[in-house]
């Protein structure tokens, strides 16, 4: 028995989970392919600067929640989908042996996708030579190169995807180790990638996008005045490449290329803040994705939409409790 909370940026997922938390004796568990990354606190958003907090290892402790999927890996370290779902499930276990309901929430689709349904590319070893070959080619040579050994797969990618060079290379590696059939075997799950069957109740979060935008970039005004700038200085001061800042997308890539001084501040928080918005779009698609998995959305822009929410969560719980 597991809560899922799924919703883009700016849609209060973790304030929401911390305060269903509390009420229903459980403990969170992060999805968010960024915040596995020890020291990138600010850019990642991992909690509100409102909160009381503290840090211990692969958990924090935010206003009285115990929060895993916080620092699980040194920055510039590979990780993938494959390893969030197994620490994922052995994390579910222990919450569940402990009598708490799993919190699973955050705003990576393909995580969550991943940990509800199995994707049976997760179990499809990295080619460590085949990288090191890929990674000193431009994403444009990338996209081509999947584009032959891929086409379905390189026609479905949006543009972000596109532009991606660690999704591109893993594209063509899952490509390559099926002989070119990746797309075509995609419906096969693989039952080791997934969580044992049990119940869960899947919740989104949404609203209008120019209300996400504003409070998006409302955001990240908070965050620039705490220091997301001088979190990236520290990153490379401790050796993080630009390279990988840059990768990492959004909030990483234009404050690292400010540092370069490949664009102005005021050019790089434009950029930013048309990323993130983009981003967020990106985000609101996985809605249809998720609707054989029955989500319940919430629109946070209308009155009373908490409510709403906690009565659906409550019915839930209380049918379900007495079968765990």
């Amino acid at each position: 028995m597991m809560l899922v909370i799924y919703g883009p940026t700016a849609t209060g997922k973790t304030d929401l989970a911390i305060k269903l938390a509390k009420k229903y004796n459980g403990e969170i568990i992060s999805v968010d392919s960024r915040q596995v990354y020890k020291k990138l606190d600010i850019g990642s958003g991992k909690v509100s600067f409102s909160s009381s907090v503290e840090k211990y290892k692969r958990y924090w402790i935010v206003d009285g929640v115990k929060i895993h999927g916080f620092d699980l890996v040194d920055p510039g370290k590979r990780f993938s989908a494959a390893d969030f779902v197994k620490f994922a499930k052995t994390t579910m276990i222990q919450i569940i042996e402990v009598k708490k309901l799993p919190i699973i929430v955050g705003g990576t689709g393909f995580y969550i996708k991943a940990l509800i349904e199995g994707i049976n590319t997760l179990g499809i070893p990295a080619n460590l030579n085949l990288r090191k070959k890929l990674e000193k080619l431009s994403t444009a040579s990338l996209y081509q190169k999947l584009a032959k050994v891929d086409p379905t797969r390189a026609k479905s990618m949006n543009q972000s995807d596109k532009n991606n060079p660690r999704r591109l290379i893993r594209a063509i590696e899952i490509a390559q180790y099926q002989k070119g059939k990746a797309s075509n075997v995609r419906s096969d799950l693989n039952t080791t990638y997934k969580i044992p069957d049990t119940k869960y109740l899947l919740l989104g979060l949404t609203a209008p996008n120019d209300y996400l935008y504003k409070r998006s970039d409302q955001w990240l005004g908070k965050r620039l005045k705490k220091g997301l700038i001088e979190e990236v200085q520290n990153l490379v001061k401790q050796g993080v490449s630009y390279k990988w800042l840059d990768n990492l997308g959004l909030e990483y890539r234009w404050i690292s290329r400010y540092l370069l001084s490949q664009v102005t501040k005021e050019e790089a928080l434009t950029c930013l803040k048309g990323d993130i918005h983009d981003f967020i779009r990106r985000q609101k698609t996985w809605f249809n994705q998720f609707k054989k998995n029955k989500i319940e959305i919430f629109d946070i822009s209308l009155a009373n939409w908490q409510v709403k929410l906690e009565k659906k969560v409550d019915s839930w719980y209380t049918s379900n409790y007495d079968r765990r």
